[in-house]
């Protein structure tokens, strides 16, 4: 006989049976299709219905997208969404950016705690009404430059930081002769 009819034919032992049954699997590698891998069911895009008011959709229509695969309502909606959630981020960072700043302002205050007595004026130096000025300059600017408006500022911001911008808004205003 073959020496390959043989080896078919010889008995096998209870350990080379265990280990050929419930050992360790091969991977079987699979063709790949051609085209996109496809996606998990749970990651695959999902038809809806929206119900929009003409005036949403005339815009929609007249909307032009410097991008050419950007043409279909469905496409545009998308992109106005993108834009939004891209514009959340950018929003979120610039009130980070504004409360480190009033972390300043708040830093330069609280050394002058101390000093303050109640129902007395605190007498500063030009040189401490620098610091303050600066400071203070520093966050009216960074407001101006994000184009925030203080009623906007008071909406978003936690009411401890909104109180330091009110301080900030109000020494500005009277360091430059303007009384609320």
């Amino acid at each position: 006989m073959s020496k390959v009819l043989e080896r078919l034919l010889r008995p096998k032992t209870e350990g080379e049976l265990l280990e050929k049954y419930l050992g360790p699997k091969e991977k079987v590698k699979t063709e790949k299709k051609p085209g996109r891998p496809e996606l998990p069911r749970e990651k695959k895009a999902r038809n809806f219905t929206l119900c929009l008011s003409v005036k949403y959709l005339e815009f929609l229509d007249k909307m032009v997208v410097k991008d050419p695969k950007i043409k279909g309502r469905g496409r545009k909606i998308r992109f106005i969404i993108d834009r939004f959630i891209e514009h959340e981020k950018r929003s979120l960072t610039h009130i980070r950016v504004l409360k480190e700043s009033l972390g300043q302002v708040e830093e330069i205050l609280k050394n002058f705690g101390p000093r303050v007595r109640k129902g007395e004026k605190l007498n500063l130096t030009p040189k401490e009404k620098a610091s303050i000025n600066k400071a203070v300059d520093n966050t009216i600017l960074l407001m101006n430059i994000l184009n925030y408006s203080p009623k906007t500022l008071q909406r978003l911001l936690p009411k401890d930081y909104w109180e330091l911008l009110s301080f900030s808004l109000n020494w500005s205003n009277n360091n430059r002769g303007v009384v609320l």
